[in-house]
């Protein structure tokens, strides 16, 4: 359940405005732009409070397409005064939410993201009921298919708690975060396993304490064109905190934008993840790139950098092109080789709220093994 922080829930409660039944005529007062009368949501999302239906469409190559409903609640928004808060965070969202692919995923549950004292402290919290069906890869090992994988399966229930802390009227944030997931684990029947693997079938918990320095500049939350991002994570895992496995995670991501005319902007994305201890061989990093299916190539430590140019051919529309490159280090446990991958593609996007930033499109993108289509709302990254 792949800003931003707390980003997620927001583009999951504006689902809807892309839908096909929002082109269908049935369309709400003030969905159109006073300035060139093309369709735009930006005032129906400024005055939106109350209940909300959300289609959610999956297109994760890694599970396959899906669908899904979320009914999600704007709270009423808080008017700030801009001279003392020159910033404006996004609205309360409550959102309840489930969905299934084709590979027989399927996950429910809720969530809340709460801003509190005038967008200095946002909160957000899920509990979600999850089963998933996936694919471990381990490179370079002659007793493994490696095209193939080892298919599994997760079914358990996930818990994560949220806040951050805004310094002053900066841009810099200080967070801390909890994940819990209790779950039963299976792999698929007849699969061979390599011996360093566990049991076919075993029961978890996995539980980690986490911290971050967040600092953000950008122009939107939602689909920036200016501005820098950067975030450090540390989490713990360890059995302090509930969980049946003790490892390290750090996490490092840096995005810049740069803004080219009016409508065009190039984006950079720079991520590292690396891990240590005992990891559970489904919580390894692994190369996040469109193009290659999550969980595709995995590392002790990943490293990806990826550059998009987001061409504005009007002041609605714009094409986008993308590509990247990702490197994976061994996994020692596993006598897997390390990977280096590349990926890439292009798209369009329609300016689906002028006010707000925010576009909307489709991404078509080629990796080593395969062509994906992904629907895009916002940002195709996250950190």
């Amino acid at each position: 359940m792949k800003p931003k922080q707390n980003r997620s829930l927001i583009v999951l409660a504006i689902f809807c405005l892309w839908s096909p039944l929002s082109w269908s005529g049935w369309l709400p007062e003030g969905l159109f732009d006073e300035q060139d009368g093309q369709f735009d949501a930006s005032d129906y999302l400024a005055s939106a409070k109350g209940f909300l239906p959300v289609p959610i469409i999956i297109t994760e190559p890694a599970v396959g397409f899906g669908l899904g409903l979320a009914v999600a609640y704007f709270h009423a928004p808080k008017e700030l005064d801009t001279e003392v808060h020159p910033h404006k965070g996004p609205p309360s969202i409550s959102v309840g939410f489930g969905a299934k692919t084709e590979n027989g995923t399927y996950f429910y549950g809720g969530g809340h993201l709460g801003v509190w004292k005038d967008d200095h402290i946002r909160y957000t919290g899920a509990l979600a009921k999850m089963n998933i069906n996936l694919t471990f890869y381990v490179n370079g090992r002659d007793d493994v298919v490696q095209d193939q994988g080892i298919d599994f399966n997760i079914d358990g229930t996930l818990l994560f708690q949220q806040g951050q802390f805004r310094l002053k009227e900066s841009d810099w944030w200080l967070g801390v975060n909890y994940v819990y997931t209790t779950a039963d684990n299976t792999f698929g029947l007849g699969e061979i396993l390599p011996p360093d693997l566990p049991d076919p079938q075993f029961s978890f918990d996995l539980a980690g304490l986490g911290t971050f320095v967040l600092y953000d500049s950008t122009n939107t939350i939602f689909t920036p064109s200016s501005g820098m991002a950067a975030k450090f994570a540390f989490r713990n895992f360890a059995n302090t905190w509930g969980s049946d496995f003790d490892f390290d995670n750090y996490t490092g991501s840096l995005f810049h934008y740069t803004p080219f005319g009016d409508y065009s902007s190039l984006g950079l994305r720079f991520v590292g993840q690396t891990v240590s201890g005992d990891v559970p061989y489904f919580s390894y990093p692994f190369v996040s790139l469109r193009g290659i299916p999550a969980m595709r190539y995995q590392g002790e430590s990943a490293l990806v950098a990826e550059a998009e140019y987001l061409w504005g051919i009007t002041p609605r529309w714009s094409l986008v092109f993308f590509g990247g490159v990702g490197k994976t280090t061994t996994i020692k446990k596993f006598s897997s080789e390390g990977q280096t991958v590349g990926a890439g593609g292009l798209g369009f996007r329609y300016r689906l709220a002028r006010k707000f930033g925010l576009q909307a499109g489709v991404d078509v993108a080629r990796g080593p093994e395969d062509t994906s289509i992904y629907l895009t709302v916002g940002s195709a990254w996250s950190l």
